[in-house]
């Protein structure tokens, strides 16, 4: 199975908001769409979060790669295919 998670650090806390099952907006700006709900984890460290997404089946180098971008930016999209 696919998971699609947008990953933020902050400020020692790490979010993943599970985007797998959000789709792409129903109307066009200004018109309000409909709303859709995420899974929203939190984890106390990123080795934590290493963990749980190698139980949804990541990859090590997919998840060096995320690190590294949230190193950088403290934003990340991970895909797990």
């Amino acid at each position: 199975m696919k998971h699609r998670f947008l990953v933020h650090s902050l400020s020692h806390t790490f979010l993943a908001v599970d985007i797998t099952d959000v789709g792409p907006p129903t109307e066009i700006y200004p018109r309000a769409g409909q709303e859709q709900t995420a899974r929203v984890v939190r984890f106390q460290s990123w080795g934590d979060a290493e963990r749980y997404f190698l139980t949804l089946g990541a990859h090590a180098e997919t998840l060096e790669a995320t690190g590294a971008s949230l190193k950088k930016t403290s934003v990340a999209v991970l895909t797990i295919t």
